[in-house]
């Protein structure tokens, strides 16, 4: 007789993470709204902030939200395939990303339809490159450097750019703006695919927006206004989208600033309902929490006063007292800087984490035996590991005991930490990607209600 195949419960991860895909839209619809007339670009870069761009990306765009953004290529590409997009398909979904090696190939970036953030000429000429492979006109951002010191184009750097996208221009066989006029339908079309290269979107980063009213994002702004300005006047028309996206404002700035700037906002942390301000809650923003982390007990035991609890140990019981060992551990993305410090909730109360956090096990101290506190946990209970403040404890709260941001703590959880979809929207379902996704490795999720 055959063996039975093992249950879900013994296959799927003991750390879990749950996706609430109902709270995602709701955030992206209290986003949207606040940052109107300006259009929502949805971040899901470092998967999707830790969430499973797989769940995340298309939940949105089922919800219709059409503009994406990542950091790396790779990341690209493969919400490219997720998501169906190419150069060949309507431009209804855009993704564009902006870090990657200046003399990289990135041909399967223009057949994918993707679009580049430029940082550097050389950059600029690997895009030019591309297109000129392909024969496909390669869309690019230019990212201009306005305080930050990070990626993006300097004064020199924006002039060499400028100089470039001349030359490009000239060599052009016609003027081409963003919709071709010809006598002849052949004849524009050749122009087209002439351009290899074409100026869709204007992009900054701010510094400190996380700050309202800090005057870095005031002088930010103007730095960029007056650049702009330039760029309005200087790019070749050959080479320059009639609508250009532009886009300044992250979480905290569209949360923050009033008018929001651009035509677009890049909005990652917020969408998935954390806050990306250290003195306001994601509630004061209207936000929800869409990730919550749980575990289980897997053993309870009765220790005597003076026992320790894992490895160095740096924690021994005061008294008499009650252990209960719980699935979960740095391997999952759990900080041991939490280990003493951190809690977590069974059936609604707050138990300390004791003695070190290891790489698959944390140990919580419930207290005296004979206590009702500890007398009600039991072996298999649901234990919350980072909840909404109020269902066990906020990344917030584990980031401060972490010394940390809540955007490391929800970006660490592992890929061994299976998610799950829940709500509204994953009783739905994504849209139909099985033909983007034919052959892909599926991801060990579950949709539940």
């Amino acid at each position: 007789m055959a063996a039975a195949p093992p249950s879900t419960a013994a296959t799927r991860s003991l750390v879990t993470a749950r996706i609430d895909t109902a709270a995602l839209i709701r955030n992206a619809d209290t986003i949207a709204a606040r940052i109107a007339p300006a259009q929502l670009m949805a971040v899901v870069k470092a998967d999707a902030y830790g969430h499973s761009t797989r769940l995340i990306a298309p939940a949105l765009c089922a919800a219709g939200i059409r503009d994406f953004a990542v950091a790396t290529v790779p990341e690209a590409l493969a919400l490219s395939q997720l998501l169906g997009t190419d150069a060949e398909a309507s431009a209804d979904v855009r993704i564009l990303c902006w870090l990657f090696e200046p003399a990289a190939d990135l041909t399967a970036c223009t057949r994918a339809g993707i679009e580049l953030g430029i940082s550097t000429p050389e950059g600029l000429e690997s895009a030019i490159a591309a297109g000129q492979a392909t024969g496909i006109t390669q869309n690019v951002h230019l990212k201009l450097d306005t305080g930050l010191g990070r990626n993006g184009l300097s004064l020199a750097q924006l002039e060499a750019v400028l100089n470039r996208l001349r030359q490009l221009a000239d060599s052009c066989p016609r003027p081409v703006s963003g919709t071709v006029d010809a006598g002849d339908g052949r004849d524009a079309e050749a122009a087209v695919a002439a351009v290899p290269l074409r100026v869709t979107g204007l992009m900054t980063h701010f510094a400190n927006a996380d700050v309202p009213g800090d005057p870095a994002t005031v002088d930010q702004l103007h730095r960029f206004d007056t650049l702009y300005g330039r760029l309005e006047a200087e790019l070749p028309g050959a080479l320059r989208a009639a609508d250009l996206r532009v886009t300044l404002a992250n979480s905290p700035a569209a949360l923050s600033l009033d008018p929001v700037p651009g035509t677009h906002v890049r909005a990652g942390i917020g969408l998935y309902g954390i806050s990306p301000f250290e003195h306001r809650t994601a509630a004061q923003l209207g936000l929800t929490p869409v990730m919550t982390v749980t575990s289980k007990v897997l053993n309870i035991k009765d220790v005597p006063a003076g026992h320790g609890a894992s490895y160095g140990l740096t924690y021994r019981t005061a008294r008499d007292t009650r252990f209960a060992l719980v699935a979960g551990g740095y391997g999952d993305g759990l900080p041991r800087l939490a280990g003493n410090r951190g809690e977590v909730s069974i059936r609604g109360r707050r138990y300390p984490i004791v003695g070190r956090i290891a790489m698959d096990q944390m140990i919580l101290d419930l207290g005296p035996a004979e206590a009702a506190t500890a007398a009600e946990v039991a072996i298999g209970d649901e234990v919350v590991i980072i909840g909404d403040g109020t269902t066990g404890p906020s990344a917030e709260e584990w980031a401060a005991w972490c010394e940390t941001i809540n955007y490391e703590i929800v970006t660490c959880i592992s890929s061994r930490v299976d998610r799950i979809a829940v709500g509204d929207r994953a009783a739905a379902g994504p849209p139909d990607i099985s033909a983007a996704t034919a052959g892909a490795e599926p991801e060990a999720v579950a949709h539940e209600h």
